[in-house]
């Protein structure tokens, strides 16, 4: 038997075995990747790209806030008012769809900063009302009259009546011994009757005044919600109501305040 290795072709017996699983050389066969080496960036693995979805999915905190407050924007638009046994802020009511209008001779009074002011055919008698001063003692709304009361229902919590305060103040100032005397009463409870006094004082020059249980007259004043103003004649008669907040320190304001003290 020939022995293969004496082949007459030199160069076919000096080629090199092939290697198993080797297929023939065609110049396109992909070439592995070495270990170790760079691969090029296509995208992100599987765990970033799971991340990233997930923080696409989740708001921005600025827009979780911008949402707060427009919620809140909204609610206060709208009017909020009595829910269970306790008053919440409100508004203008000509803005919470108040349907009540201006009626008597104070009726061309109802404009400008006041133009949502209720003002009543006759005036109406109300209940004499029994609240605290600074010092804790009682008074009685009948203690005022002879002058022209502007009676605004607020608390500490409210804040369109924090904002609404200070031009009280000013129309207070405006008239200060001239007959006119707003009262800032308060229906916080007993616990923040300090809260009160701070809030107050720097006011001037109104005074301190608080009724714990101003929530459980309100049914008799037909008050729905705070701030809610009451205007009183030097009679101490109801002439005109303002539900919501207002500017007070206007010359509509002082032009009502004129013709009340005229009367």
């Amino acid at each position: 038997m020939d022995n293969p290795l004496d082949s007459e072709d030199p160069k076919a017996a000096a080629q090199p075995a092939p290697k198993p699983g080797a297929g023939p050389e065609t110049g396109n066969e992909a070439q592995p990747i070495a270990d170790g080496l760079p691969q090029a960036k296509t995208g992100l693995n599987p765990k970033k790209a799971k991340a990233a979805k997930t923080r696409k999915k989740r708001p921005h905190p600025a827009l979780v806030a911008l949402g707060v407050v427009a919620v809140v924007a909204a609610a206060a638009v709208g009017g909020i008012l009595v829910f269970g046994k306790s008053l919440q802020p409100q508004v203008a009511a000509v803005q919470s769809g108040g349907t009540e209008a201006p009626a008597g001779p104070l009726a061309p009074y109802a404009k400008g900063s006041i133009a949502h002011l209720v003002t009543l055919a006759a005036p109406k008698d109300i209940d004499n009302m029994a609240f605290l001063n600074r010092d804790r003692k009682p008074v009685h709304l009948s203690d005022f009259k002879g002058q022209v009361v502007v009676l605004n229902l607020w608390a500490t919590w409210c804040a369109p009546c924090r904002f609404e305060m200070p031009t009280l103040a000013k129309l207070q100032a405006a008239y200060a011994g001239k007959g006119v005397k707003v009262i800032p009463l308060s229906g916080d409870g007993d616990e923040k009757f300090a809260d009160v006094e701070s809030f107050i004082d720097v006011q001037e020059p109104l005074e301190v005044y608080a009724d714990p249980d101003l929530i459980s007259k309100t049914a008799g004043l037909n008050i729905s919600g705070l701030p809610s103003t009451l205007i009183l004649d030097k009679q101490g008669r109801e002439v005109a109501r303002l539900d919501g907040e207002a500017t007070w320190d206007t010359p509509e304001v002082k032009a009502l305040m004129d013709k009340l003290l005229s009367e």
